[in-house]
């Protein structure tokens, strides 16, 4: 495995190539979905602003960054998620070579790296980041990322691609009640995980999304945070429910971008918030 050095300031963990490394939020309404996400998890923000790659936001908790946002050129708004790589030129080629297709060209961000985000095989977009040597990243805390979700409809088209790409080990999961579920790892680190669609669920307007899953303090609990979105405008999506990662449920910020809430300090029986929830609105 592929190590990624980011530089003189060194992550918490030990960051390979296909390692989730970077969320951002692509909004309709940057500024009421800031106001939001402080309301939630205390998020403050700095500007960046640049002739490339425009104006952005970092979310910071604690002073230390959990995410960045973005206005939408289009009418829907999105989480994405970006994997490590040490060389962003190089990979995005060789995603190409496997059949994606580039849909934001690379671009330096200040304090991030260099990242582009391409559209893979199986209609699912997601990022490449090369961190560049100030790139700080809080994971595993409250109000930042806990875990990932690649919700797909072709996923053995995923399945293949990514392996190809970041050579991931799969260990599959589900039954015949539940879609298929399988967790993707790097050695012994799981990095995160592909569902496949149930097909009841799934009509024409239905399109593969990444799933993020960010902290609850567990001094407030799933449930209390859920009442709180509301109150910010939120909506829910799958009502607070046990998993085997924690107590989880699925929210809508005000400008639709879809997003989930585990406190893992309730960990139940297995279960995904994919299983529940329907998709579309």
């Amino acid at each position: 495995m592929a190590v990624v050095v980011p530089g003189t300031t060194p992550p918490r963990w030990e960051l390979y190539a296909g390692m989730p490394c970077w969320i951002e939020l692509i909004s309709t309404d940057l500024e009421r979905a800031c106001e939001f996400y402080a309301g939630l998890f205390d998020w403050e923000y700095e500007t960046h602003r640049d002739p490339i790659s425009g104006e952005h936001l970092i979310a910071l908790r604690e002073g230390f960054p959990v995410a960045s946002l973005r206005a939408a050129s289009g009418d829907q708004s999105s989480w994405r998620l970006y994997l490590a790589t040490s060389d962003c030129a190089a990979s995005v080629e060789r995603a190409e070579s496997l059949g994606a297709a580039l849909t934001v060209p690379s671009n330096h961000v200040p304090r991030v790296g260099t990242k582009a985000v391409l559209m893979g095989p199986a209609d699912a977009e997601f990022g490449l980041l090369e961190p560049e040597e100030s790139w700080q990243f809080d994971v595993g805390l409250p109000g930042t990322l806990m875990w990932a979700e690649l919700v797909i409809i072709k996923a053995q088209t995923a399945d293949l691609f990514f392996q190809e790409l970041f050579g991931y080990a799969a260990e599959q999961f589900g039954t015949e009640h539940r879609s298929d579920y399988s967790v993707w790892y790097l050695g012994d680190e799981s990095v995160f995980a592909r569902v496949s669609m149930i097909r009841e669920f799934i009509s024409e307007n239905t399109r593969p999304h990444w799933l993020l899953y960010l902290g609850a303090d567990a001094a407030v609990g799933t449930d209390e945070l859920v009442h709180k979105a509301i109150a910010l405008g939120g909506r829910v999506r799958v009502d607070p429910y046990d998993s085997s990662i924690g107590r989880v449920a699925v929210l809508r910020d005000p400008t639709g971008g879809r997003f989930a809430v585990v406190d893992p300090t309730q960990a139940g029986d297995f279960g995904t918030a994919a299983n529940y929830d329907p998709y579309e609105d």
